[in-house]
């Protein structure tokens, strides 16, 4: 039904052609090879391979294909993923059929659209950056934090990672004492915030 919606309100644009519809994110790709597609207009949540998901591999691939996010995730976390990634709109999915319609024409006519409020949680996600030191954690030190907060034990990484416990509890503490915290649900809960899992 909103797919269906969307198409309506795309329909009413003179200017827009072929509307293709996809559920989910490898549907999209598969699109991608069969016909000329300029814009895509996608939600971040969908099974299988989400909005955030498809629109890093578009920019990897088709970098030439412009891409709206559209949902109900507005939180500053989100949105500064969303926008650091490369998206070249992003509107919620309570707009109005006509900010929609500006938003499309305005990405492409090669430039960006974001909705106010989107403009507003990204200003939030940088405030929120600020008050977070800049730390460096090297690229081992970032898988383990990466699979502590998938609640791996030592053990599970070890052999994920093909190391010893030790080496894993090794990197274990020094992120605790780069992040300044005691515990590892402090650290996972410090990335987060920081948005050391955005990197």
């Amino acid at each position: 039904m909103f797919l269906e919606g969307i198409n309506t309100i795309l329909s009413d644009m003179q200017e827009i052609g072929d509307v293709h519809l996809a559920t989910e994110g490898k549907q999209v790709l598969r699109l991608l090879n069969q016909f000329e597609i300029d814009l895509i207009i996608s939600d971040i949540s969908m099974p299988k391979m989400d909005g955030i998901e498809l629109l890093t591999e578009l920019k990897k691939k088709h970098s030439s294909v412009k891409i709206i996010m559209l949902s109900m995730l507005d939180n500053h976390r989100t949105v500064h993923k969303v926008i650091q990634k490369g998206a070249d709109g992003f509107v919620p999915k309570f707009t109005s059929k006509e900010e929609l319609q500006k938003a499309v024409r305005t990405v492409l006519n090669d430039e960006q659209y974001f909705s106010e409020i989107i403009k507003q949680r990204y200003l939030e996600s940088v405030f929120e950056r600020k008050k977070y030191k800049n730390i460096e954690l090297s690229p081992r030190e970032k898988e383990v934090l990466n699979l502590l907060g998938d609640e791996l034990t030592s053990k599970e990484i070890s052999e994920k990672l093909f190391i010893s416990v030790n080496t894993v509890e090794t990197h274990r503490k020094n992120i605790l004492l780069k992040t300044g915290s005691k515990t590892t649900t402090g650290a996972v809960k410090y990335a987060i915030e920081s948005g050391l899992f955005d990197l």
